[in-house]
């Protein structure tokens, strides 16, 4: 949230709804909004969309009135085919309405709380999420010579996720509730040219399986596609963890002062920007590092055309040099002289450069020859974990970069307007979730948070 225009703004938190309406199956329009007592919108970068669900406290018979469609033999009400239609934002000026379409696919708990009031949870998720369940790819990728698996990755999600019946969707939903959704993607560029044949796998398994042989420029093959307000995204650990800081916010204790002060980058004493709670989740764990192979992996490749093997050693104080870290220290133990983790794993590398297989024009997979320096890079990433509280921030995003001020657990005088060197400093966002309409006009934001090292020895 800009701290420079707050036009609108009346205390940390405060929220503009500008649009909450169910759309039913048949083109019903109702506002809900006087009806539901909670209302989250769910994050994360190991998810392919956004999930929301809403408590409704219902005394006026909503299921009952939803309209069935007198020509089919289907029950009405509630039907997985209805959609909610939501746009809101950070009561600020300078920021831009988060407006989405999500299909209702889930009605649960429901609970008489009167004898003429009950409570229910309806479930959502992006209406992407539909044609993307019930398609499966059953098809060649990369032609002849091979391809970059970022236009893999593109093909699949403009045929069933950014495709002309969706826009079309989009734009009968826009015309029945007057929101308008536009997704702006964002994909990353790989490099290896690749050759796949999907085998009848659901359009989420193609998308996950394209994840996992993806290599970056930098040669870092841990990739994620996830759904954040602005649309889909196909990222790079190495990418996410180079941005610049999206945001600062720091935890006040009732003898601290101050915060950030003249750094141009928002008001000194600027309530919407400091941490609520916090919970540390992890901060470390050295037995976890060992074994996942963390500081030492051996990778035993096999070539069976060739008939024979070779092994290649990841070293994480040989890496370490090489990884985009959030802070620039080394995390302890990596001078471990023994492999945890052997694997073992089938190779061509070189085929496509022999003679021998010209008429086949192989593209030997860069994964596997990188796989061990990506896992050991996302586990120096997620070393350490912490749950963050803050006043709600609608311009924030999963794949974000926050720095977060802590200060010590001290009495010491010294020590005042210090920070934690150890749970201050960079964080990536990896879950987050927006909480509104809760009986008041404020909405929270809760962040998951990982991070490497701290930001002082």
């Amino acid at each position: 949230m800009s701290g420079e225009n707050i036009s609108g703004f009346r205390h940390p938190g405060d929220v503009d709804v500008r649009s909450f309406k169910l759309i039913t199956a048949v083109g019903q329009i109702i506002d809900i909004q006087p009806i539901t007592t909670e209302f989250n919108i769910y994050q994360s970068i190991t998810e392919h969309y956004l999930q929301c669900d809403l408590v409704i406290n219902d005394s006026l018979g909503l299921l009952n009135t939803i309209n069935i469609d007198k020509n089919s033999d289907v029950q009405g009400g509630f039907s997985g085919g209805d959609v909610l239609a939501v746009s809101y934002k950070t009561n600020d000026g300078s920021l831009k309405y988060n407006s989405h379409f999500f299909s209702l696919y889930e009605l649960s708990d429901r609970t008489r709380v009167e004898d003429k009031s009950e409570a229910y949870i309806l479930s959502g998720i992006s209406l992407e999420a539909y044609p993307a369940a019930l398609n499966k790819i059953s098809r060649a990728y990369g032609g002849e010579s091979g391809s970059e698996v970022s236009g893999m990755v593109s093909s699949v999600l403009g045929e069933f996720m950014d495709s002309r019946n969706i826009k079309d969707t989009h734009e009968t939903l826009r015309t029945l509730s007057g929101v308008r959704v536009v997704k702006e993607n964002d994909i990353e560029d790989t490099v290896g040219k690749q050759k796949f044949i999907l085998p009848n796998l659901s359009v989420d398994d193609s998308i996950d399986f394209f994840t996992k042989e993806a290599v970056s420029v930098d040669n870092t093959p841990y990739f994620f596609f996830y759904e954040n307000s602005n649309g889909f995204n196909f990222k790079s650990i190495g990418s996410l963890t180079s941005q610049e800081v999206k945001q600062k916010y720091q935890f006040e204790v009732s003898n601290a002062t101050g915060a950030y002060k003249n750094d141009g980058k928002q008001p000194e004493d600027n309530e919407a920007f400091n941490i609520v709670s916090f919970d540390v989740v992890k901060q470390g764990n050295f037995l976890d590092n060992l074994e996942s192979g963390m500081f030492r992996t051996k990778t035993i490749h096999l070539d069976v055309l060739k008939k024979n093997k070779r092994e290649a050693i990841y070293s994480y104080e040989k890496q370490f040099p090489r990884f985009k870290g959030l802070q620039k220290f080394r995390i302890p133990g990596g001078d471990v002289q023994e492999s945890s983790v052997v694997r073992m794993s089938l190779s061509r590398k070189g085929h496509d450069s022999d003679a021998l297989f010209t008429d086949e024009s192989p593209a030997p997979k860069k994964y596997t020859e990188t796989l061990s320096q990506g896992e050991g890079f996302m586990n120096h990433i997620f070393n350490s974990q912490i749950d963050v509280a803050i006043p709600g921030d609608s311009e924030l995003n999963v794949g974000d970069i926050v720095y977060l001020k802590i200060p010590p657990a001290t009495n010491l005088k010294e020590q005042d307007g210090n920070e934690d060197k150890y749970l201050s400093g960079k964080y990536l966002v990896i879950n987050l979730r927006h909480k509104l309409l809760d009986g008041t006009d404020q909405m929270s934001t809760f962040l998951e948070c990982v991070k490497d090292t701290g930001v002082k020895q």
